[in-house]
């Protein structure tokens, strides 16, 4: 039986209750997400406060910022290793609250070294996050299914930006940096509760992952025109979206004088709508399936879409009213069209028993702006003392994005047989 058969057989063979079980561990992984992602980019809020307190230049900051993603990235082939093999409740579990946890400590940290630690724990934890979701996914969902799934499940990443700069910004207001860390790194343990109670995951018809298969599928993982297409790919979206969630919300304080009232209001309208644009092109995909389209063409075309509005950051960071400046930053959030397009295309490349492997490599290369990306943005501003040159960076980096998933990503094949897939 084919690979697709399989997933066939799994999906829409099963009983009823056996195809609603599969939304509850969908909504409980994204709302995980929207506690990830709190939790990332809770320094990113208090990064002001932060630098002042600890004395630290724009160039420190940047590697503050940084930290989290050395380890989220290194981090990355052993997560997809993790997820391909072990049990998802407890793998998981564990994760998040070794993330949870490193979220709270770092409202204890007295240095910069001390800063740079906690942050490191916090992408240790966190690495799971995304091969998990998708893997859970790919298994459970129809490849012309995953489309709206992967986008609930990715939705609450740019939902935990939104709703936790509003909040996060009040904490911070009221009580200060260290205990925003504090409250809500140990509130996010709560979760753990319904995930151990609820979480039982449907059946899987996925077999085994003998070592000689994994090993020969890994070596065409890393030959593959597809993977290294669609890596760079996602290494040009995260250059743009870690520009946002690093740098965004100190640009509207320091640049753009939002006060800190309104700050997280403010930016959590930017994050806001990249997470509607995300479920939005979920729809989109969809749609355009249902319509005649193939997965190669809906799924380029909602990509080159969205980084295409990307672009209007430049003229964001060039004119001189805030209000036009804010409408141009919130066009350019638009962008969050493309993603979950972009989380389609690694489960369309990988057999059933490696998606967690196939989204892990295109997320260890991914995520390397998350390293980068902050520290060069630093520089940059340090240097001459402006976002413009920044930003444009940004949108210069946009375009070859355009390119990677054009011209270097190949067609996508609607089955999931590595073996055809990653040609």
């Amino acid at each position: 039986m084919t690979a697709s058969k399989s997933n066939s057989v799994l999906i829409s063979g099963g009983a009823s209750p056996q195809r609603s079980r599969r939304w509850v561990p969908t909504v409980l992984l994204s709302l995980a997400s929207l506690i990830n992602y709190l939790d990332r980019g809770s320094l990113s809020v208090a990064l002001p406060f932060v630098g002042r307190d600890m004395h630290l230049d724009p160039l420190q900051q940047g590697w503050a910022l940084a930290a989290f993603s050395i380890t989220y990235t290194l981090a990355q082939l052993p997560a997809g290793w993790l997820v391909d093999r072990w049990p998802l409740k407890w793998l998981y579990g564990g994760a998040f609250a070794l993330w949870c946890m490193a979220s709270a400590a770092t409202g204890l940290a007295s240095s910069l070294a001390m800063l740079i630690f906690f942050r490191l724990l916090l992408g240790i934890g966190e690495a799971v996050n995304l091969p998990a979701g998708l893997k859970f996914v790919s298994e459970q969902f129809l490849p012309n299914e995953r489309a709206i799934p992967s986008a609930i499940l990715d939705v609450g990443c740019k939902a935990g930006l939104a709703i936790g700069l509003v909040l996060e910004a009040w904490i911070l207001r009221v009580f200060g940096w260290r205990w925003m860390f504090l409250s809500t790194g140990l509130a996010g343990l709560l979760w753990l509760l319904p995930w151990v109670l609820l979480f039982t995951a449907p059946s899987s018809k996925a077999k085994p992952v003998h070592p000689a298969r994994s090993g020969r599928a890994l070596l065409k993982l890393v030959r593959s025109r597809n993977m290294w297409g669609m890596s760079a790919g996602f290494f040009c979206w995260n250059y743009f979206w870690y520009l946002l969630i690093s740098w965004g919300p100190s640009y509207l304080y320091t640049v753009r004088r939002v006060p800190l009232r309104s700050l997280g209001w403010a930016a959590g309208l930017l994050y806001l709508i990249v997470a509607c644009s995300e479920m939005t092109g979920g729809w989109l995909i969809a749609a355009l399936l249902k319509r005649g389209w193939s997965i190669t063409r809906a799924t380029k075309s909602v990509i080159a879409l969205g980084f295409s509005l990307g672009l209007f950051i430049v003229p964001a960071s060039l004119v001189e009213d805030r209000g036009l400046a804010l409408l141009f930053l919130y066009i350019s959030a638009l962008s969050g069209v493309l993603i979950s397009a972009i989380l389609v295309v690694p489960q369309q490349c990988a057999a059933p028993d490696q998606v967690g492997s196939c989204v892990s490599f295109q997320n260890f290369i991914g995520n390397v702006p998350g390293i980068i990306g902050p520290i060069i943005t630093g520089w940059i501003v340090r240097r001459f003392d402006s976002f413009v040159l920044a930003f444009s960076l940004g949108a210069l980096v946009g375009l070859v994005g355009i390119a990677c998933y054009m011209w270097w990503l190949q067609t996508l094949k609607a089955g999931t047989s590595l073996e055809y897939a990653l040609e």
